[in-house]
């Protein structure tokens, strides 16, 4: 959804017109001075445009509104205004204005501005996703490697066992056994451990600061595993 503020009635009423017979869902209000939560409740806004002469007065506001925020500030603000108010527009580009139309447009342009504008945006979301992904990766390897040392160093103490292990000797055997299956259950937290932390490639346990805690509680396990093992 693209949301028009603009208190020109003439305006915004052709521009509108124009958008939705290009098939763009458009709104336009004058001003909200609950901002914010009219936004967060815009769900699928994709632009927000500003008519810069009509808005003057709150214009400032209203960039404050959405660039200060980290759920709104990757919404691109459009400003409409005339190309011959320099001024203004560098004004508005440091506000936060990341790109214009100029008044006065013709129909054919406003449609191919905002395709472009579109278009950019998709691309930006992709490169979102893809970045999300390599992140994911990333953790994902990071966990990996963590958990697989702890699996290593608890399977140490039986390849120690096995090497020395006498085979004549019925308590050596029992110890491995036991040894065995201690391990065994040991590695099933640890795996169990992993599968609860990755859940629908969303890391819960990571979200809630309690990776750190995890690793105490293997830690203790693997305290608890060798403990065993030296009896």
């Amino acid at each position: 959804m693209i949301l028009l503020l603009s208190k020109n009635k003439v305006l915004s009423g052709s521009f509108v017109k124009d958008l939705r017979q290009e098939g763009f869902q458009i709104e336009t209000i004058t001003y909200n001075h609950n901002l914010r939560s009219y936004l967060y409740s815009c769900h699928d806004l994709r632009i927000i445009i500003i008519d810069l002469e009509s808005m003057e007065q709150t214009a400032a506001s209203i960039f404050r509104v959405v660039k200060e925020d980290p759920r709104l500030k990757y919404i691109p603000i459009v400003g409409i205004i005339r190309r011959d108010l320099v001024i203004e527009q560098l004004i508005a580009f440091e506000l936060g204005a990341d790109d214009f139309i100029y008044i006065p447009y013709t129909t054919v342009e406003l449609q191919l501005k905002m395709r472009t504008i579109q278009g950019l945006l998709d691309l930006q979301n992709q490169l979102r996703e893809k970045e999300g992904k390599i992140k994911t990766l990333r953790e994902t390897q990071k966990i990996l490697v963590t958990l697989s040392h702890y699996i290593n160093n608890s399977l140490t103490p039986l390849y120690n066992q096995v090497q020395f292990l006498d085979e004549n000797n019925h308590d050596n055997i029992r110890q491995l056994k036991e040894s065995t299956t201690n391990t065994i259950e040991f590695i099933k937290k640890v795996l169990t451990s992993l599968n609860n932390f990755v859940q629908g490639s969303e890391y819960k346990v990571w979200q809630e600061n309690k990776y750190r805690d995890l690793l105490i509680d293997i830690e203790n396990e693997l305290e608890k595993l060798n403990k065993i093992h030296r009896l």
